[in-house]
């Protein structure tokens, strides 16, 4: 390796120490502060003000030491899930709301680490499109046959009946990718992609018969991205995206909670006791918390329904002002450009394209969810990535994140056997 490429990465270790050193005194000095808002002392909070730095450093560093992945990803990714702590901290009525935020974060911190094994131990996927095909209807259909009603969608299955739910289209995001990704790469025909769009288009058609406007609208354009940056075939792209938009006005004219979510979104003050009244009390908590916005555990969010899963960026607008909310999407944007950046330096089209996939999904998502809560978008139900209260989105989150990291340590290894034989080159050619 030579000095230069030596020094490059001993700038990037210094830069990387400094975000986790500054990621891990956010951490306590917030929850400090609110453990002691309360009389008594809120103890659940002083001890995730310890227990959330040790763990980030513990997990950076162990990581950092097992594969060569991209620690900006890292970091950044842990700070949005400290963030979600944080704030559910301070608005929820109960704390066993941010404890069991803090619980699942622990388990997507496991699923973070199994998608970076799988992503580095498995090198042929190919073999395994078919049956996580299967895997991934039969999880979907199975709201219909084991599920129940939520907000309106038929979307959630119960584990432990008022204990424990999952939603299977949170953990099949990640399956979606993989078999698009194995579909699509090696730039094939539009022939030989009709297979993969066809499952893309049933998983969609699932998904609307269960009303999950959220994630089929996710599916949808995570499919139409990954096919163009796969074929780059913009007349088909197009072709896609009109398709898409026939199909939203024949749903529109079909469904009454398409036309209500549509209303709600050109006019919430029609009826703003009932079916507006998410969206006010949203636009409310922003405009309440102004540019520095109201403080740690102060201000209402509780008015704004569902502030602690589809409407926490309202809450984090109300507490903590819109500078600071502006500051946490350009942690997303940081991410994206860093995933992008993975997806650029891959030397397989899969790799490329699953990590292309995954941070197209990041970006679509955060922009659903801020555009919903500010009316620049329709509601659809999604949650906030890594910040909202939810464990099968914060699961699936973590170990798409781990995908992503495991490509970005095998392209740092890639990267460093290219200096090296480059290297060797060089001595023998002297």
């Amino acid at each position: 390796m030579s000095k230069i490429e030596k020094m490059r990465k001993a700038l990037m270790r210094t830069n990387t120490r400094l975000l986790l050193t500054a990621v891990m005194a956010f951490q306590c000095i917030s929850m400090v502060l609110l453990a002691f808002r309360t009389n008594p002392i809120d103890t659940q909070a002083l001890l995730l003000a310890a227990a959330m730095p040790v763990l980030t450093g513990l997990t950076v560093g162990l990581l950092g030491k097992l594969w060569p992945l991209d620690r900006a990803i890292l970091i950044l990714s842990l700070l949005l899930a400290s963030i979600g702590i944080i704030t559910l901290t301070a608005i929820a009525r109960s704390p066993i709301t941010p404890r069991t935020h803090a619980i699942y974060a622990a388990a997507g911190l496991f699923a973070m680490c199994v998608g970076i094994m799988m992503m580095r131990s498995i090198r042929d996927w190919r073999r395994f499109m078919l049956p996580l095909a299967f895997i991934c209807i039969v999880m979907l259909v199975s709201p219909w046959i084991i599920g129940q009603e939520k907000n309106g969608a038929r979307n959630w299955i119960s584990i432990i009946p008022n204990q424990l739910t999952i939603q299977p289209s949170e953990f099949m995001k990640p399956v979606l990718i993989v078999v698009l990704a194995a579909g699509l790469s090696n730039r094939p025909r539009f022939v030989r992609c009709l297979p993969v769009l066809a499952f893309a288009a049933l998983c969609c058609g699932i998904l609307l018969s269960e009303k999950d406007l959220g994630a089929l609208l996710l599916y949808f354009l995570t499919t139409v991205f990954m096919y163009y940056a796969a074929t780059s075939n913009a007349l088909l792209t197009l072709a896609g995206l009109g398709m898409g938009c026939g199909a939203a006005v024949i749903a529109y004219h079909a469904f009454e909670y398409v036309r209500d979510r549509i209303a709600i979104w050109q006019n919430p003050w029609t009826d703003p006791e009932k079916t507006g009244y998410q969206l006010i009390q949203s636009l409310i908590a922003i405009g309440s918390g102004g540019l520095f916005g109201m403080g740690l555990g102060l201000g209402s969010p509780r008015n704004v329904p569902l502030y602690h899963s589809d409407f926490i960026f309202a809450s984090i607008s109300e507490e903590f002002g819109l500078i600071c909310a502006v500051c946490v999407l350009a942690v997303y944007v940081l991410i994206i450009l860093r995933g992008l950046m993975t997806a650029m330096n891959a030397r397989t089209s899969f790799h490329s394209l699953t990590a292309f996939g995954i941070v197209v999904l990041l970006g679509l998502q955060t922009m659903l969810i801020v555009g919903g809560n500010t009316k620049l978008l329709p509601l659809t139900g999604v949650t906030l990535p890594l910040v909202s209260y939810g464990g099968s989105s914060l699961v699936s989150t973590f170990f798409s994140i781990g995908m992503l990291l495991g490509i970005s340590s095998m392209n740092a290894e890639d990267e460093t056997k290219d200096i090296d034989q480059l290297a060797l080159k060089e001595e023998l050619a002297l």
